[in-house]
């Protein structure tokens, strides 16, 4: 099913076949070892808007039973597709509020395996949410690269909407980021970081441009930024020659 799941199409027939089975399949999230194949399986279904309505369905709790495989260490295959799915639910801005409140609170799932050891300054410290703070000197940051980027990802969508960044900039995620920033060698992971810093220390985008996801791009801008994307990506190759040391750079 995986592996059927990739292309959008077959992901719709996948979920159309699923039917009620949907809490069937969500029930294996609550084995002791989830199948490995769970998580892109999951992510292959929330490629597409019916998908991540299902995972979004507040009367199932969808979500909040993915939000502990982002730091499992049984299978980086099942938790590279669990941090793809939650990246794919951020697409959906009207759900931010919900999955940064409470009821959900998504953030620290998200930030935890970015963060490492580092000893913080207090004031640092107390603008974390409690489990981030006083972590211990063996905590280990993500090592998949692919994953690190579609945690930052992730974040990057939640910052799409006015409430959204003022919720993740009130929750020390600036701290988190640059440390992860200091640390980072992979290019690709890198960039992704920076990006997301600018926002968050960026000024605030015109009323009429408060929701990102909803801006209207013309298409000859749109052609810019993508050329402009792929000389930073050029780029980056370039300097991952000139220093081997550096990670391989996972495809996109």
């Amino acid at each position: 099913l995986a592996n059927l799941s990739r292309e959008r199409g077959a992901a719709r027939a996948v979920l159309r076949a699923l039917g009620s089975r949907w809490d069937a399949l969500l029930q294996e999230l609550a084995r002791p070892r989830p199948p490995p194949e769970l998580g892109p399986l999951l992510c292959n279904l929330s490629q597409v808007p019916e998908g991540r309505r299902r995972l979004l369905d507040r009367s199932r709790c969808a979500v909040q039973r993915l939000l502990p495989f982002t730091q499992y260490r049984d299978s980086t295959e099942h938790r590279r597709g669990i941090v793809g799915a939650l990246r794919n639910c951020c697409f959906e801005h009207e759900h931010h509020e919900w999955l940064l409140s409470e009821a959900v609170d998504i953030l620290p799932f998200l930030l935890l395996p970015l963060a490492g050891p580092e000893d913080l300054p207090e004031e640092d410290m107390e603008r974390l949410p409690p489990d981030l703070q006083y972590l211990p000197p063996d905590k280990q940051r993500e090592e998949e690269p692919d994953i690190r980027r579609m945690l930052l990802e992730a974040i990057m969508l939640l910052t799409a909407t006015g409430p959204g960044r003022r919720r993740v900039r009130a929750t020390g995620t600036y701290v988190v980021l640059r440390e992860l920033h200091g640390w980072e060698r992979h290019p690709g992971v890198r960039a992704a970081c920076e990006r997301l810093l600018q926002v968050l220390i960026g000024d605030e985008p015109p009323p009429d441009m408060e929701n990102l996801l909803e801006v209207n791009i013309p298409d000859e801008v749109e052609q810019q930024l993508q050329r402009l994307d792929r000389e930073e990506e050029e780029q980056r190759w370039w300097e991952q020659e000139r220093d081997p040391e550096q990670e391989p750079h996972s495809p996109s």
